[in-house]
């Protein structure tokens, strides 16, 4: 894709994310009475981040549509990842891509996929420590789309392979009941879901990479629910900082020098860009 400045693309790619049909509830009756601590109460932050993310793109839309406002101009100034525009200091980008979707088939694969995996993991870590995965997945799925993907992108699905990518520290605190639970399930569904990034225009898989190993390190950073091992947490954390630090680093020398192109974005120049649904996509 290139960047067309001076006019609009015909089309708005999105992307679609391949996610399996599982039944998440039979999952959790079959952990009952393991050797497991779960938090006892519903997941509401799944379902509040599921109703924050209709409600933008609701609002998105209402907008665009009594302003009549092109959608890539939507992305953009509720707050799309476009490199340029990061490079320039617009770091909250990282954050605010992860909450808005490019058209409403883009909205209703995400919500499916988080109404999948967000109450098993919120219920494994407890609300605050899914909180903590889910904004650094996704922040970290950006930074990776940032590096290595010339593309604007927006969506949930870094956050969301960040959901998978804390099942697989899962998996290394309690294998036995990874296996039963999930057995090869999960590997499965990430390597299609990968490949299908690869494979089929539009998807950003940059930002799938980077939410999984985003969710990975931040699971290890906060642990399980009601998990007390904190001899190896200051460490990781330290890791993810210096990603983020080095990352943001390396993409201000990165796009730098092409800041020039969008200088009179604000005064209201023609923002004809091709937006990848990525991330972040699902």
């Amino acid at each position: 894709m290139r960047y067309e400045w001076d006019r609009d693309p015909d089309i708005i790619e999105g992307e679609y994310e391949v996610i399996d049909e599982w039944d998440a509830g039979g999952t959790h009756d079959s952990w009952e009475n393991r050797d497991i601590r779960l938090d006892p109460s519903p997941p509401h932050v799944t379902y509040a981040i599921l109703g924050l993310n209709v409600a933008v793109w609701l609002v998105m839309s209402f907008i665009g549509t009594v302003f009549d406002i092109n959608l890539n101009y939507q992305l953009v100034y509720f707050g799309a990842k476009v490199n340029e525009l990061i490079a320039t200091g617009q770091y909250w980008r990282l954050f605010t891509a992860m909450f808005l979707h490019v058209g409403v088939m883009h909205l209703l694969f995400n919500s499916y996929a988080l109404y999948v995996y967000g109450p098993i993991v919120e219920k494994l870590y407890g609300k605050i420590r899914f909180v903590i995965i889910y904004v650094l997945s996704g922040m970290m799925g950006s930074l990776f789309s940032y590096l290595f993907s010339p593309n604007p992108a927006a969506g949930a699905s870094g956050a969301i392979f960040g959901l998978m990518g804390s099942l697989l520290y899962f998996r290394r605190r309690r294998r036995t009941l990874f296996q039963r639970a999930f057995g090869p399930g999960l590997f499965i569904i990430i390597g299609i879901n990968l490949l299908f990034g690869f494979i089929q225009p539009g998807i950003d898989n940059w930002g799938h990479i980077g939410g999984l190993i985003g969710g990975f390190l931040a699971a290890n950073a906060v642990g399980l629910y009601r998990e007390r091992r904190l001899s190896d947490k200051a460490v990781v954390w330290a890791l993810i900082v210096i990603i983020f630090v080095l990352g943001l680093w390396i993409g201000q020398r990165k796009y730098g020098k092409m800041v020039m192109y969008i200088e009179g974005l604000h005064q209201g120049p023609a923002y004809g860009v091709l937006f990848y649904g990525e991330e972040r996509g699902m």
